[in-house]
């Protein structure tokens, strides 16, 4: 059996072999296939967007019209593996915070730095109408556009400073203060937030306040480096599902670095994950039973 990494198998079976899969239709060859540029063109022609069918195949990538066998058994394993990924959950652990490199270095940023984490995972995540916190993106979907295109998500970010908000070279002032407005059902308050700065005077109104932001937002830092977590998490996962059952590859773990931006651990520490591995089903009372019966 061929020893191969995880990654390696997972490029493997993405790029070369299940594209060998034929499109939905189960036509190899490519019938009405066009450039990227025909969608544009036919639009310029009927000026109306038109529905075009699917042609990827039923593992989702597009189809090799060239190739004369099926894909590897092997590779279809490995697909089958990535799709039970879908079964997993999401939890971010308490005091998650992946960029606490970046705010030791900026300094003393107040509450910022939770803030941009907060938004981080929002971005990341959406409530399902069970009320559960879940991926926007699945993880299946992230470790096959890895696969594809290869390395890993990006996880570098700039350190953040924290600036004031201005306007012509001058920090703005703001201030509030509360309205009363016809409502519905007779008259109502409602809070206005205004300029701040008494032009007059030439100084700020009292109870005025200033705004502050994070540059560069420090956000779309915290949402790649939990999509980094999750693929490396992703992957040690998928390294025990598929270590047996394949028929011509020994599946080696990935030597990737959980957590490539935090300073190496000579100890080794166990990290917890924002993957939540699928619990097993319970076994139903049919299963009980012929087990009890045959005594193990």
């Amino acid at each position: 059996m061929k020893r191969i990494e995880i990654e390696a198998l997972l490029r493997w079976a993405y790029r070369d072999e299940l594209p060998k899969a034929a499109a939905a239709g189960g036509d190899r060859l490519a019938v009405g296939f066009r450039s990227g540029w025909g969608g544009v063109s036919r639009y310029g022609e009927l000026h109306a967007l038109i529905q075009e069918p699917d042609i990827r195949n039923r593992f989702g990538v597009l189809p090799d019209y060239l190739a004369t066998t099926e894909p590897h058994p092997d590779a279809v394993r490995v697909h089958e593996a990535v799709e039970r990924l879908r079964l997993c959950g999401f939890d971010a652990p308490a005091g998650w915070n992946p960029i606490a490199d970046l705010l030791d270095a900026a300094g003393d940023l107040g509450a910022h730095g939770a803030a941009a984490v907060a938004r981080g995972l929002a971005a990341l995540t959406l409530v399902d109408v069970t009320g559960r916190t879940v991926l926007r993106r699945s993880v299946a979907r992230l470790v096959m556009r890895q696969a594809i295109l290869g390395g890993c998500p990006a996880w570098e970010g700039d350190v953040p400073e924290l600036r004031q908000e201005t306007a012509h070279g001058k920090v703005r002032w703001f201030r509030r203060v509360v309205l009363e407005v016809e409502g519905a059902f007779g008259p109502a308050q409602e809070e206005i937030e205004l300029d701040g700065y008494d032009q007059k005077r030439q100084r700020p109104f009292p109870g005025a306040y200033t705004k502050s932001f994070l540059d560069p937002d420090p956000a779309p830092v915290v949402e790649a480096r939990a999509e980094y977590e999750l693929w490396r998490a992703a992957l040690d996962l998928l390294a025990e599902d598929l270590a047996h059952g394949l028929e011509a590859h020994a599946v080696l773990p990935s030597t990737r670095s959980p957590r490539p931006w935090e300073a190496p651990d000579p100890e080794r520490r166990i990290l917890p994950s924002l993957l939540v591995p699928p619990v097993a089903a319970p076994d139903s009372r049919a299963a009980r039973r012929k087990k009890n019966s045959t005594g193990s």
